[in-house]
């Protein structure tokens, strides 16, 4: 899959600009606050319909625009050499309110295209792009926010491993709006005045066990791979180190050896092995055991305490298990997250056989010289087709485009 062209109109601080990139590197660079930054957002928006910076669908139509809209041309190959060109687009609209005409306080909708046919549902958008090999479109993105993974909040850090695997498994995507729709209503009897008979909870909380495996057995299987993979190409980076191991981490889930731990454990500990995957029906029954140890700390709270939705992960350095995040230099972190993110791009091809976009943005703030150049001849011999923000000139192949004032040139 290669983008053949790509087109901006009031996205940002883009009024209306589109180049075509080359297959291979291409390199958009410029002075900070150009806008660079933008043209990645859009693909990954295209991709997935969500900014990978975190921000609203309001905050990425440029301010006093009504509409907006960005726009890709793509094609791809199979194996028998037939070839697919296919559309996407993302309509952005200001809704008018009488009340207001202030436009931080109106409201912003979006309605995506695959070829001209609408899809307002996430769900079916990310579903269509992987029901035939033509549409199998998706980034991933290197940026300075991913140092929230190593030293952010657990909710970053899950919606990270959810995002990776909702990439190739729509039906990962699917149980987990549903896990959340069940939390949501078991939630609000919790919070209830009047305490409900306890087999109405109990109705919940079967739905709620049954999808927590599912989604956690998925959620471990992704943490093993990413593990492996991200532990091999870490030692590529640096010079010869201690191991880097990635591990699951919950108050429920039974500790495996090698993959997962409990949340008292996260402190200097010795690690070997590789445990086997517990099956769905030991994750229900390590689920009920924990719940009903908690059930009337829920009612207090009034809300629920166990499940995927309060679990984390994190990434230990060498066999006696210190976290990355507290004992990893600037340098550790930057390198172990570079390996994440190769990894998850073999992960994503594995699953799918895609190939996906790499976004690497701000390449000359984000990386020192030894990581730039390893980052480079990598990806200079991979089949990908990247997207380079820099500031400063590479001096690497690649095509080449000038980015100022919002418009983008070659």
């Amino acid at each position: 899959m290669k983008v053949e062209r790509l087109t901006l109109r009031n996205f940002r601080n883009v009024i209306e600009s589109s180049f075509s990139p080359g297959e291979h590197l291409n390199f958009l660079i410029g002075a900070n606050g150009q806008g660079k930054t933008s043209f990645l957002e859009a693909l990954g928006y295209l991709a997935m319909l969500r900014s990978f910076r975190g921000a609203n669908t309001a905050d990425v139509l440029r301010w006093g625009a009504d509409r907006g809209e960005v726009a890709c041309l793509l094609s791809s190959q199979d194996d028998t050499g037939q070839k697919w060109k296919t559309e996407l687009q993302i309509r952005f609209e200001r809704t008018r309110f009488a009340l207001t005409k202030e436009p931080e306080k109106q409201k912003v909708g979006k309605l995506a295209f695959i070829n001209g046919k609408a899809f307002r549902s996430s769900t079916q958008y990310l579903s269509q792009r992987f029901g035939s090999y033509e549409l199998g479109f998706h980034t991933v993105v290197f940026n300075p926010a991913d140092h929230d993974l190593v030293r952010g909040e657990p909710a970053i850090r899950r919606m990270y491993l959810d995002r990776v695997i909702s990439a190739f498994d729509v039906d990962y995507l699917k149980t987990l709006q549903k896990y959340h729709q069940v939390i949501e209503q078991r939630n609000a009897l919790l919070k209830a005045a009047a305490k409900p008979a306890p087999e109405y909870l109990r109705g919940f909380t079967e739905q709620l066990a049954k999808y927590a495996a599912i989604l956690t057995r998925k959620r471990l299987e992704c943490v093993q791979s990413l593990a492996e993979k991200a532990n091999y190409i870490v030692r590529q980076i640096t010079v010869p180190r201690a191991p880097l191991r990635l591990y699951y981490s919950s108050t429920w889930v039974p500790e495996i050896d090698g993959i997962s731990i409990t949340k008292s454990d996260i402190q200097p500990v010795y690690f070997t092995g590789q445990g086997p995957l517990p099956s769905l029906e030991l994750l229900e029954r390590a689920f009920w055991k924990r719940q009903s140890k908690l059930e009337a700390a829920e009612w207090k709270a009034g809300h629920s305490l166990v499940g995927p939705h309060r679990d984390d992960w994190t990434f230990f350095l060498g066999d006696h298990g210190q976290t990355l995040r507290s004992h990893g230099s600037q340098g550790e972190v930057r390198s172990t997250l570079l390996s994440l993110k190769l990894s998850e791009i073999e992960l994503f091809r594995t699953k799918t056989g895609h190939r996906p976009l790499f976004l690497l943005d701000d390449f000359s703030s984000e990386l020192d010289q030894e990581r730039r150049l390893f980052l480079l001849r990598f990806l200079s011999e991979t089949d990908l087709q990247v997207f380079v923000t820099t500031t400063e000139e590479v001096a690497f192949d690649g095509k080449r485009f000038s980015v100022a004032n919002g418009s983008i040139s070659s």
